[in-house]
């Protein structure tokens, strides 16, 4: 109820004034749209409980209550500490409740990279020309996000480069086009500003242009790829041709060094595995 959602010193209440501070209005609007969604569940849940009551052992045991999704319970850690902070700075509370709450630990391998032959067995199915490919060509040849992609229009590839800035982390990338890149775009009809749209005719929402990726890539034959595994791949061939790290941070917008390692490591681990074995033999 309203007067639920606006009384003084409510969890609701909470979210009403976080919403409307510079805190919240300074973030990035995909940041927004991600922090409003977590509070709002949170909200529906504890809203009309004082956040000056609130303690470490609730939050704990909250996050006992996600403990079967390690994901999502770290995803509202994360945003209940910047809520919490905001609360303590304009009095909500004295004490930051989520000061000394640990995130879960849990292994993932997160989203599967796409590996050469599954990269092969989509472009068999989905022919240069096809929408399909170009959304794939898109992805795998500029190695950027869905959320960039997704929004990409014909002014952003004029010529023979690509231009974006990142939603996300506001990074500015300018790279040349890919070859393949430059085929699939001649091969398509490209009939509106935003080179991928739905069936609709408009650009397509961030869960509907994943969903679509996915739909391509299981009439594939392969229902255990995404659309962020094709950006993971195109990291991992970067690795593999030699690029360093730097050189694939220039292209992907990587700001931290720690996750495209990653790719060279791998990279390094299976050129080596490769020479050793010739070797041996």
């Amino acid at each position: 109820m309203a007067s639920n959602r606006t009384k003084p010193g409510s969890i609701h209440a909470l979210g009403v004034a976080y919403y409307g501070s510079a805190d919240f209005l300074r973030l990035r609007p995909s940041t927004q749209r991600t922090y409003k969604g977590i509070f709002d569940r949170y909200r529906d849940k504890y809203g009309d409980n004082p956040v000056a009551l609130l303690e470490p052992r609730h939050i704990r045991n909250q996050m006992d209550k996600l403990a079967a999704h390690p994901t999502a319970a770290n995803n509202m850690l994360k945003v209940l500490r910047a809520v919490m902070r905001f609360a303590v700075d304009r009095g909500f509370t004295r004490s930051d409740p989520t000061t000394g709450v640990r995130m879960l630990k849990y292994r993932t391998q997160g989203f599967h990279t796409w590996t050469d032959d599954e990269i092969a067995q989509f472009e068999a199915r989905w022919p240069v020309g096809s929408k399909q490919r170009l959304g794939f060509d898109l992805l795998l040849h500029t190695a950027q996000r869905s959320g960039d992609v997704r929004q990409m229009t014909i002014h952003q590839i004029a010529g023979d480069r690509v231009i974006v800035r990142q939603e996300k982390t506001d990074q500015p990338i300018d790279i040349p086009q890919h070859p393949g890149l430059q085929k699939s775009l001649a091969a398509s009809k490209l009939g509106h500003s935003v080179l991928l749209t739905s069936q609709d005719g408009q650009p397509y929402s961030e869960k509907g242009f994943g969903n679509w990726i996915k739909k391509a890539a299981v009439s594939a034959g392969l229902p255990h790829c995404s659309a962020h595994g094709l950006r993971k791949a195109a990291a991992r061939r970067l690795a593999e041709a030699g690029c360093s790290v730097h050189e694939i941070m220039a292209i992907t917008g990587h700001q931290s060094l720690k996750e495209v390692e990653r790719y060279t490591r791998e990279a390094n681990r299976r050129g080596l595995a490769d020479g050793a074995m010739k070797r041996v033999g």
